[in-house]
C-alpha cells in the first residue's frame, strides 16, 4: 500500500504568531526557522497518531481488496473524488461513483461497492487499487481539536529547544497522553 500526499495543507494548525507567543520569542530573526518546524510537528503528530490534521488530498494505492468494503487511512475522511481499477496491462478504469458508497461517520472512513456490484464487474483480472480522497479536521485551524494542538505546540517547543542539538530526548509524556485518545489503533 502506498499513501501519496497530492495536495499540501495550505494553513498549519497552529500560525506563527500563536507559536511565537507559545515559544516566548520577540522580534522576526527566526520566522523562517519557526515556521519549518510548525510543519515539522504537525507531520510528527499526524504520524504518531496516523490521521490528518488539516484538509489534504490524498492517493491512496494497493492491492484490490478480497471483499467488498476498503478502511481508507489517515482519518478523518472528508470525501472521494475518484475510485480506479488497474490490470497487468495498465488498463485503467474508473469505478462509477454510484457502484460504491462512501462512509465518512465511522472512523476510519470507508468504501464500499453497492451490493451486487463486484471488482471484476470493471476487469476480469484486476491488480490494482487507486483512490484519491480528501481527509482531515477541516481547512481552518480551529477545526482541528485542541489537545491536538496543543501536543503540537509542545513538540515544536522541544525542536526549537534542542535545535542546536544532534540528539533529541524522547516525545514527552504530556504529548502522549494528549495524543492518546486519537491514536488509531489496528486491530
Amino acid at each position: 500500500m502506498a499513501l501519496i500526499d497530492l495536495v499540501a495543507p495550505v494553513v498549519e494548525p497552529v500560525d506563527l504568531t500563536s507559536a511565537k507567543q507559545f515559544l516566548r520569542v520577540d522580534g522576526n530573526d527566526e520566522d523562517t526557522l519557526i515556521t519549518d518546524m510548525i510543519s515539522l510537528a504537525r507531520h510528527q503528530v499526524e504520524n504518531m497518531i496516523d490521521r490528518t490534521l488539516i484538509y489534504r488530498v490524498f492517493m491512496y494505492r494497493g492491492p484490490v481488496p478480497n471483499g467488498h468494503c476498503l478502511q481508507l487511512p489517515r482519518p478523518p475522511l472528508l470525501a472521494v473524488s475518484e475510485v480506479t481499477l488497474r490490470d497487468e496491462d495498465e488498463q485503467i478504469i474508473v469505478i462509477p461513483s454510484s457502484d460504491y458508497r462512501v462512509n465518512t461517520h465511522r472512523d476510519p472512513g470507508e468504501l464500499r461497492l453497492k451490493d451486487g456490484v463486484s471488482w471484476t464487474d470493471y476487469l476480469d483480472a484486476p491488480t490494482g487499487l487507486e483512490i484519491e480522497f480528501s481527509a482531515g479536521y477541516g481547512t481552518d485551524p480551529g477545526d482541528v481539536p485542541l489537545p491536538l494542538k496543543q501536543a503540537l505546540l509542545l513538540l515544536l517547543a522541544q525542536h526549537y529547544e534542542y535545535r542546536d542539538n544532534t540528539e533529541h530526548p524522547s516525545v514527552p509524556m504530556m504529548v502522549d497522553a494528549l495524543l492518546m485518545p486519537y491514536r488509531w489503533v489496528r486491530l
